[in-house]
This record gives C-alpha cells, structure tokens and sequence, in this order.
C-alpha cells in the first residue's frame, strides 16, 4: 500500500498537518485565493479556529472510521466492522446534530462567509455522500444538507473532485 503525506519545509520547520498547513498558507499568502478563507479579523479567526478544532477533533475520526469502513476497506478486500460502524454512526449524528443547530444561525460554520473551517470538512463528507450508501447522514438534515449543498458545489472543489477522479483514471 503506498501512503501520501502532505509535508511543508520551510526554515527548519516542517508542517505534517493539513490543518495547521492551511492556516499557514491563508496567512503568508493573502493576495492569493480568497482573501478570508482564515478570517480577516482576530474574532473571525478565533471562530474559524473553534470550528477547526471541532472538525479535527469531533468530525473527522467518526468520518474517518466510516469512510475507511464503507468505501475503502471492500477495495482492500478487509472485512468491514458492523460495530466499528455503527458506533461512529452515533458518534457523527450527535456531532451532525450539534452543526444543524449551527448552520441554522449562520450559513457557514464559522459565520456567512466561507472558510477554513467548511473547507476542512470537504474530504470525508464528499466520500461518505459519494461513495457509501450513507450520505443521508449529511443530506437528511435541513441546515446540514443545505451547506453541504452549498460547499460541495463551489467550483474550487469541483476542480478538485476533478483532479482526483483523473488521476484515478486508466
């Protein structure tokens, strides 16, 4: 099995996570892209932070374990784990819950304007929506499934949905 790392080096400092590169790159390069990906003020990045961190730490390991489990482990021909399944089931509905209320405030997580915070989340919920049987756990919830609407369309991420699927093409 081959295994990518996304690495930045730069004066003796090298950035593993893709998080913690993102916010890098929002902030040495601002002329570039859109301008307040990371917020363009102290409270605006303090939310994107918390969403961030919300992502990276209640988001991603039940999206994670669900994508390896649904779309990735009948590939590698590894028997999936009903119970390793629908615990993060559980786990991603309460955190799912929790955005719904959210998103019924603001229309992005982190406030009206796209950020860090919705980029973050783009991978896993594009596999759970596109390659598993269970993308209603996003797209069943009102508010939910209205950003995920919303983000997933944006033509930045299509172009990369793009990438992906020619580089997996013979």
């Amino acid at each position: 099995m081959i295994h990518l790392y996304l690495v930045l080096g730069f004066n003796h400092v090298i950035l593993s996570e893709s998080r913690a590169i993102c916010r890098y790159v929002c902030e040495n390069y601002p002329e570039k892209g859109n301008k307040g990906l990371f917020g363009t003020n102290p409270l605006a990045k303090a939310s994107i932070d918390q969403w961030l961190e919300a992502e990276g730490q209640s988001f991603n390991p039940p999206s994670s374990a669900l994508v390896f489990q649904l779309a990735l482990a009948p590939r590698m021909n590894i028997k999936q784990d009903e119970g390793v399944i629908k615990q993060n089931e559980e786990k991603l509905a309460k955190v799912l819950d929790v955005y719904e209320k959210r998103l019924g405030e603001s229309r992005f997580l982190a406030g009206d304007e796209f950020s860090l915070a919705d980029l973050s989340h783009l991978p896993n919920a594009h596999y759970l929506v596109n390659a598993t049987d269970r993308g209603e756990i996003l797209t069943s919830r009102d508010n939910v499934g209205r950003w995920w609407g919303e983000i997933s369309n944006r033509d930045s991420w299509k172009k990369v949905v793009d990438m992906q699927k020619q580089q997996h093409s013979p």
